[in-house]
């Protein structure tokens, strides 16, 4: 570790020996050849370590020392005394007393000295490796400023960067043509600091913060690539204004993705150790955006496996290291000899984002219970007739209402829409549909159709989805045109399966055309039928499911969104398909799972380069880290 180092001693000979020494080690070094100026420069300028003699002109190096301890500036200075009157163990003590990192009594050696020099910088509370003083800062929740190469002052408020000052920012706004230098000379802030640049007009508030933070960012991934050992003070006095925060782990786990990890020594050391999860993973994982290897990456732990094992699985291993690396100097992992089952959260989560996409299998038949039958039978009359005017309870026999489905069964199998309702198309008229469709249905009240069973049942429950099908694509301007359009090409009239085949399609078209116009609800409804009748179509799962999560009816309910996601599961599993990947990834996209969302708009962009969907998605995932590194996050999010 390098740093800065005031080199006090009157001795010119020796000063200029031991200057050598440290500059050919990369230290930067200035002297002073007495107390006072060595003060002086103290109180100008900012060093990492004092080397002290303690006999000195003037103001000698005990008055020094007292002067540096007292001092709210520099008393966590490091210092390094050298002395060749002030001699043994009791000098010593008394120096450590004060703060000394080492104590050399002359002659000393080279090895010594620069031994003694090395320790004292790395043990300094003020000099740390800039990952490590962050991460120390944040766990503590500690205010201070941290001083950068090339003048670069940042302020840390409860831990995270919140701030800065920089001779760098201007010219940083006048590469990025946000400032004109020539606009600059002609209206000059009236005082230093930021702010200023806005109330002399040559930038707007909103575009400051956005530059202020890209700045603060680019900086602060820069010194960490470079591994810069910066100066702290825990002193935020003078903090700049406007605050422009950024998040620590979100800034560590980027510049952990940017640098390159030395794979080999970190397998050497910590190979064969097990990684688990801690609580504090839960606590800061939904702070990270990972993409999907690092997700699958994460499910190998708590399995009994090693860094070695899980690793040797990675596509690329120096990534999933330098994931490790940091997730366990964050506290989010613990790294134990013997294999140990994770640990658990010990607040409330209700969502862990970075997890794998789930699969949802599809209910199964048998799991559908028959109130849940009713509910749903119950739910299509009224869509149409409503609660009221329906028919009193069953009077009839139960025969006599039999046979009546048996009649209607019969007579719907050849006709078509129009026909099952008694017109032609030129004798259409929404009236007529919908005395004609009230007529019909009133006779299949709750009542009666719970007091079927067996097939008579299940064409019933045909006859009432065939006539709601029929007055849904009548009742509907778009889906008539549809229906019209096949109806010329001769294609119904064929019954059966075939018939169902051709409604489906209808209320798929219908439903596309509904979902454009954003008529989300209709959309729905008309999907719904084409999934009734073809279950298996890959497509028309998707687009349900899409229409489902789109409705805002269903924002709010749990149960809609599990749907959604078996009917995607569904999709996929029938046919790999560029628009459940599309949808699924919206959805994900709007959990914040933005790195698994890519990689599902990136498998239906591969299937289908023009998804507009997918398209969109991605748009959107730019323009997010886009404004992440330049601060907008209020104009995403807001």
């Amino acid at each position: 570790m390098t740093g800065s180092i005031l080199l006090v001693e009157d001795n010119e000979r020796l000063t200029e020996m031991l200057r050598t020494v440290l500059e050919s080690r990369g230290h930067q070094v200035k002297s002073a050849g007495s107390g006072d100026d060595a003060l002086a420069q103290l109180q100008g300028q900012r060093f990492d370590l004092l080397v002290l003699d303690l006999k000195l002109p003037g103001m000698n190096g005990v008055e020094l020392l007292q002067r540096v301890r007292r001092s709210a500036a520099l008393k966590e200075l490091p210092v390094v005394i050298m002395t060749g009157v002030f001699r043994g163990e009791d000098y010593a003590r008394a120096a450590a007393k004060l703060g000394v990192e080492a104590y050399l009594e002359k002659p000393f050696g080279k090895d010594d000295f620069l031994k003694a020099v090395q320790g004292a910088l790395e043990r300094g509370p003020a000099r740390k490796e800039l990952s490590r003083l962050l991460l120390d800062l944040y766990k503590n929740g500690k205010n201070g400023m941290i001083e950068l190469r090339g003048g670069t002052r940042v302020f840390v408020v409860g831990g995270e960067p919140a701030s800065f000052s920089s001779p760098g920012f201007v010219p940083f706004l006048i590469s990025a043509n946000h400032l004109q230098r020539g606009d600059l000379e002609q209206f000059p802030p009236s005082r230093p600091g930021r702010l200023p640049l806005v109330e002399a007009g040559l930038i707007g508030y909103d575009d400051l913060l956005e530059q202020s933070r890209l700045f603060l960012f680019r900086a602060l991934v820069e010194a960490l690539l470079q591994n810069q050992s910066p100066r702290f003070t825990p002193d935020i006095t003078g903090v700049e204004l406007p605050l422009t925060p950024l998040s620590l782990p979100r800034l560590l786990h980027q510049a952990a993705g940017t640098a390159s990890f030395d794979l080999a020594p970190y397998l050497t050391s910590r190979g064969a150790l097990c990684p688990v999860r801690t609580p504090e993973y839960f606590r800061l994982a939904n702070l990270l955006n990972m993409g999907q290897e690092e997700v699958d990456l994460l499910q190998r732990l708590g399995q009994g496996k090693t860094v070695q094992d899980i690793l040797s699985d990675c596509d690329t291993p120096a990534r999933g290291a330098a994931l490790l690396d940091l997730l366990a100097r964050m506290g989010m992992l613990s790294l134990a000899a013997a294999p140990a089952q994770d640990q658990q959260p010990d607040f409330p989560q209700k969502v862990l984002f970075n997890r794998p996409i789930e699969e949802v299998s599809e209910r199964r038949a048998e799991a559908i219970n028959f109130n849940d039958l009713v509910d749903e039978v119950s739910e299509s009359i009224e869509l149409v007739v409503g609660k009221k005017g329906m028919a009193a309870p069953l009077s009839a026999t139960e025969i006599d209402f039999e046979q009546e489905v048996q009649r209607d069964y019969a007579a719907i199998q050849d006709k078509n829409y129009y026909e099952i309702f008694g017109m032609t198309p030129g004798t259409f008229s929404f009236a007529t549909l919908k005395d004609a469709y009230f007529a019909k249905t009133r006779e299949y009240s709750p009542e009666k159709f719970m007091q079927l069973s067996g097939d008579t049942l299940g064409r019933a429950q045909d006859v009432l989805s065939h006539y709601a099908n029929a007055y849904n694509t009548l009742s509907s301007v778009i889906a008539k045109e549809r229906y019209d359009e096949m109806l010329n090409a001769d294609t119904v009239g064929l019954g059966g399966k075939r018939e169902d085949e051709l409604q489906a399609r209808i209320q798929f078209q219908s439903g596309k055309v509904f979902l454009e116009m954003e008529d989300y609800g209709n959309a729905e409804r008309a999907l719904q039928d084409a999934y009734t009748l073809d279950p298996n179509d890959a497509q028309t799962s998707a687009y349900l499911a899409w229409s489902i999560y789109k409705n805002p009816g269903n924002q709010r309910s749990q149960g809609a969104l599990e749907k959604c996601r078996m009917l995607l599961s569904k999709s996929l599993q029938a046919e790999r398909n560029a628009d459940a990947f599309a949808f699924r990834g919206w959805m994900l996209l709007d959990e914040g799972r933005d790195g698994l969302a890519e990689g599902e708009f990136q498998k239906s962009l591969k299937l289908n380069p023009h998804q507009s969907h997918a398209q969109g998605g991605m748009r959107l995932i730019r323009e997010r880290r886009e404004a992440e590194k330049k601060g907008l996050f209020k104009r995403i999010f807001g």
